[in-house]
């Protein structure tokens, strides 16, 4: 794609979600069941919240399946919310919020009926989740929904099969890899957009010295549980890429 002044952000959004779809095959599935999930709990929204929102993918799909809700997304990454902006507009709310902050709920005007992420929080470290879960049934209303589709670490207490389950998962993974683009080939080609260069300078600034999380399916559970929701399942799963579903 040419480099130009105006900025394709409908193109680069479109790219986003082809070299996603290569780490994640049934991604468009996944996101459909996960507002299944939302409907079929009692919980199709009047407001609806997505952590970790990137350029809008699963927040525009809500916004689509339910067209009469309020739906906001909240991201740490100013790229992100740019492209987001830029494609879905005004429809979703966009925050600018950092979730491993203790303030990041605090531009959010609570309660929601559903909280959902998608390939998102897998970014923060274990350690955070008793506050993150902590946050979020703060924000959910009784009865409400969260659902986060992400890679959750099988349980370390059975160190051969989780072994095994992330080799698969990364095996699977590289197949879909073998042909086109990959998650840093393009940022790597976004960076070179003139319209996004203050973005990637602030992005540059923010995740300086960011270290990469990780955080396995019984630290999930036990955060949730501990927080006070009162059903916490795997709905689906491929491998360790699971749909975590808990109930408020």
């Amino acid at each position: 794609m040419p480099v130009t002044a105006d900025l394709d952000a409908e193109g680069w959004l479109r790219r986003w979600d082809a070299q996603q779809e290569r780490y994640v095959p049934d991604r468009e599935e996944l996101f459909g069941l996960a507002l299944d999930a939302v409907a079929g709990l009692d919980a199709a929204p009047g407001r609806l919240l997505d952590l970790g929102c990137g350029p809008g993918s699963l927040a525009s799909r809500a916004a689509a399946r339910f067209p009469d809700a309020e739906i906001v997304g909240v991201d740490v990454d100013p790229v992100m919310l740019e492209l987001a902006r830029r494609t879905t507009g005004d429809r979703v709310r966009w925050v600018d919020a950092d979730l491993a902050a203790p303030d990041w709920p605090d531009p959010l005007d609570g309660p929601f009926d559903a909280i959902v992420s998608a390939t998102a929080l897998h970014w923060l470290q274990e350690s955070a989740l008793p506050a993150l879960a902590d946050r979020l049934a703060g924000l959910l209303r009784p009865g409400g929904v969260f659902v986060n589709v992400d890679t959750l670490l099988a349980d370390p207490a059975a160190p051969r099969i989780a072994a095994l389950t992330r080799r698969l998962r990364e095996e699977r993974t590289a197949r879909g890899l073998a042909t086109g683009e990959d998650f840093r080939t393009w940022w790597d080609a976004l960076s070179a957009e003139p319209a996004l260069a203050a973005e990637f300078a602030e992005r540059e600034r923010r995740f300086a010295g960011h270290v990469a999380g990780g955080s396995s399916l019984p630290a999930w559970e036990d955060a949730l549980r501990r927080a006070g929701f009162a059903e916490v399942s795997t709905l689906t799963q491929t491998f360790d890429r699971r749909m975590l579903v808990a109930l408020r």
